[in-house]
């Protein structure tokens, strides 16, 4: 990896970007099990809507996006206010500033969508927020050791999924911003099945906690890939409305099935931009849970 970043950014942007999509197709080809699951996940979710064909050539795409992301953040160390600025735009962002300004913290919910970290760099470095992230160990611990210390280079504060609440708690009671990937399925993790796309999935239930717990503002957004290639919009909804008046079980159900509401939504408009890959249905409730 260390090797292909510096042979990428030899090339000009543009032309580098192009690349990695062309080689995310490649690999569409190559990686047959990771293209088995894309097409049988898309499958799931649209084989009532869209022939084999149009699934295929869906698939196709999304590993051209993931190849596209990857090359972009073979050039972070470029990725400045200026830089930022040239190849993303927000869609009112002024709500969630305007919390940042009284001093407020917040939770911002995501997904693997787009271009998640090239999300946080531009919300570090253009809108000026405290942004931290809730991530979790990848099993290569020198390439998990490269994408933390490339987060932290870039202003986000970094929180490992299994250290104490605490951490994370303090630095949003303190005015900071959280920002949480709530949509995989993840074992060892608390959480509920809510629908998305028709079928039972579990979801993480920690988000709703914190946002109750700590009685904050919530936003749900998203970095889009413009069909230029190269830019983005970083599109936002909220402050989005947190659930009162029922039983704590309850309320934790209505943010979760309001999140997954909202992340389906998005990825039924760009459905290449979601991370097909992941088996987002693989964890199946039991009877008492259905």
């Amino acid at each position: 990896m260390r090797v292909t970043r510096v042979l990428m950014r030899r090339l000009p942007y543009p032309t580098a970007v192009a690349l990695g999509a062309w080689f995310g197709k490649q690999t569409f080809w190559m990686l047959r099990t990771e293209r088995r699951k894309a097409i049988a996940h898309l499958t799931q979710a649209f084989g009532r809507e869209k022939s084999p064909g149009e699934i295929h050539e869906l698939a196709r795409a999304v590993f051209a996006n993931a190849g596209r992301a990857s090359v972009e953040g073979m050039f972070f160390p470029y990725w400045s206010k200026e830089f930022l600025g040239r190849w993303i735009s927000s869609v009112n962002p002024e709500p969630a500033l305007a919390l940042q300004r009284e001093g407020r913290g917040f939770v911002v919910m995501t997904g693997h969508f787009g271009n998640w970290e090239m999300m946080g760099a531009y919300a570090v470095n253009v809108l000026g927020l405290n942004l931290g992230v809730i991530a979790r160990r990848l099993s290569n611990p020198r390439l998990d050791q490269m994408m933390n210390e490339f987060r932290e280079q870039i202003g986000l504060k970094v929180f490992l999924r299994g250290e104490r609440a605490s951490n994370f708690f303090r630095h949003l009671k303190g005015g900071g911003q959280i920002a949480i990937l709530g949509d995989q399925a993840i074992r060892r993790i608390d959480g509920i099945f809510v629908d998305f796309f028709g079928h039972p999935a579990h979801t993480a239930s920690g988000p709703a906690e914190l946002i109750l717990r700590s009685r904050s503002p919530w936003f749900f957004a998203v970095l889009i890939r413009q069909p230029d290639g190269l830019s983005h919009q970083l599109h936002w909804e909220g402050p989005l409305a947190v659930p009162d008046g029922q039983d704590h079980e309850t309320r934790i159900r209505r943010l979760v099935e309001e999140y997954n509401r909202r992340m389906e939504e998005m990825i039924r408009r760009y459905p290449a931009q979601w991370m097909w890959m992941h088996n987002r249905w693989k964890r199946k409730p039991r009877k008492s849970e259905e």
